[in-house]
């Protein structure tokens, strides 16, 4: 099979898979971009998954649900089910929070009771890889199990079967030095400027933030990571950002930019493709305006593409999202969080030594 080595490196390097543990592959059935003969749906990509966790005495569940959610969105109730300990969804069930789990209404303090009920289960899972077409990265699904140590969690969503045979063949040491070093700056900063095409510049606050090293590496009982892996991010402090940022596609890279006022994303110009959806979005969450995240791609083989798990990556880039950011130190919850990619961009860290450019000009300064 073309996809061999990269599913080995996968589940011995990028899962630290061991003999003995539980893995779960929860998979949509949303179709891939491009499909082969050998894996056509992201089912068969499990299945293969599975076959080589077979062979290291791993032991692999597999559950699917339908494809066509909102990223950010929880995945269905038998998904939990299936995952989940023995008995999870009937807790739920008898404390009434099962619906505001589902739609991600219930309060910090039931958040709470779930970890302590989960805390003490005995049969879970060890690990967790999600291909989904849709992101489940920033949902309580995944926060439940990395907060209470129960698994280490790898999401993959927009997996395409390409990634197998390109990003997903990184150096993944060199992969998390960068990342390490760009999460570190963002923690030392108090501030950060992005500068963008056509001369636009975004300002917001850090100050007090952590960020955090995606390195593609998920080896222990809490870590998440996105795969491929490739970025040091962090959340930025909500109601700060002011100014405009360009979104264009690579080839052009100002025709699309946004306007942000009071940390919220408040107008779109260029008539990008993706304006009416996200319209829509907003008016069913206003909180998803809220300007959610800032990351530094650091994978020197992601390259653009019309995955934006795989863009985000790309070495000498940075991403912005809005929406959802409390499961990596944020503030808001909201059922929806996207990423939009800025090319060539310049990012000038501010803290109280001084500044520092972080990417200058599209080239990462920590390599």
């Amino acid at each position: 099979m073309p996809f061999d080595q990269a599913i080995d490196s996968l589940l011995d390097v990028n899962l630290a898979c061991r003999a003995g543990e539980r893995l779960a592959i929860v998979t949509d059935d949303a179709p891939f971009e491009t499909a082969t003969s050998e894996v056509p749906t992201r089912q068969a990509l499990a299945e293969l998954i599975a076959a080589k966790a077979k062979q290291r005495d791993v032991e692999t569940l597999i559950s699917i649900y339908p494809g066509g959610q909102e990223s950010g969105a929880e995945p269905p109730r038998h998904v939990f089910e299936q995952v989940y300990p023995t008995g999870f969804m009937d807790y739920l069930e008898e404390t009434s929070l099962a619906d505001k789990l589902l739609d991600k209404t219930i309060a910090p303090e039931d958040i709470e009771k779930l970890e302590k009920y989960l805390s003490s289960a005995s049969d879970s899972i060890d690990v967790m890889l999600v291909l989904s077409a849709s992101s489940v990265s920033h949902t309580n699904f995944r926060r439940l199990l990395t907060r209470t140590n129960i698994a280490r969690v790898a999401t993959m969503p927009g997996v395409e079967l390409e990634m197998f045979s390109g990003v997903m063949t990184a150096d993944w040491k060199m992969v998390e030095r960068r990342s390490v070093a760009a999460a570190e700056a963002l923690t030392k900063a108090t501030e950060a400027e992005v500068h963008s095409a056509e001369g636009r510049v975004l300002r917001f606050s850090l100050e007090g933030r952590d960020g955090t090293a995606d390195t593609g590496i998920i080896s222990q009982p809490g870590q998440f990571g996105n795969l491929p892996g490739g970025e040091g991010f962090i959340a930025p402090i909500e109601g700060t950002a002011e100014g405009e940022l360009s979104v264009g596609p690579p080839e052009e890279p100002g025709k699309w930019y946004f306007r942000f006022a009071k940390g919220e994303l408040v107008e779109v110009l260029g008539d990008p493709p993706f304006l009416a959806a996200l319209n829509d979005v907003f008016a069913t969450h206003p909180m998803a305006r809220n300007l959610a995240e800032l990351g530094v791609g650091t994978n020197e083989k992601a390259k653009p593409c019309d995955s934006v798990l795989e863009s985000e990556k790309i070495l000498g880039t940075v991403h912005l999202a809005v929406g959802d950011n409390a499961g990596f130190g944020g503030n808001v919850s909201v059922p929806y969080h996207q990423d939009f990619i800025v090319y060539n961009p310049t990012l000038v860290l501010r803290s109280d030594v001084g500044e520092e450019s972080l990417v200058s000009d599209g080239r990462f300064m920590a390599d």
